[in-house]
């Protein structure tokens, strides 16, 4: 096979197909019926751009192009906003034990309100304006 050999893109199934390989697509059937014609080399941008995390779509014309990956920085914000309520409220049932067995120091209960607080502030988050979120501050402690 020459090294400059030449593929299609079908946009309906976002598929590349060599051309070298027709008659065996077109023997299994799955030759498409729409498509445009990508060079050895558009191919290997196009490929290389996938590795690095951008995604392969059709354009309005059916022509591939390389596109950012969407990020969802919401469930981003949830699963940090999710760490960090857990890591509050590991502390908060250690600090709940310790009162409830009465051998609580008037600092583990300050530090116990201000944890409380902070898990407050955390859970009443605006997750929808994430990345731009204004987080809470955690106590000291």
């Amino acid at each position: 096979m020459a090294a400059n050999y030449s593929y299609i893109y079908d946009a309906s199934t976002n598929a590349f197909f060599a051309l070298a390989l027709m008659s065996e697509y077109k023997k299994s059937g799955i030759w498409p019926d729409n498509w445009v014609k990508i060079t050895n080399e558009q191919h290997q941008r196009l490929m290389a751009g996938q590795s690095e995390g951008n995604v392969i779509s059709a354009d309005a014309e059916g022509n591939p192009v390389l596109t950012p990956a969407l990020i969802d920085y919401v469930a981003i914000a949830a699963d940090e906003r999710d760490k960090l309520m857990a890591s509050a409220t590991a502390r908060i049932n250690q600090l709940v034990e310790a009162q409830d067995d009465d051998d609580i120091t008037a600092a583990e209960l300050s530090e116990l309100t201000a944890l409380r607080e902070y898990r407050t502030k955390l859970r009443r988050l605006a997750l929808d304006v994430a990345p731009d979120i204004n987080w809470p501050v955690p106590p000291e402690g």
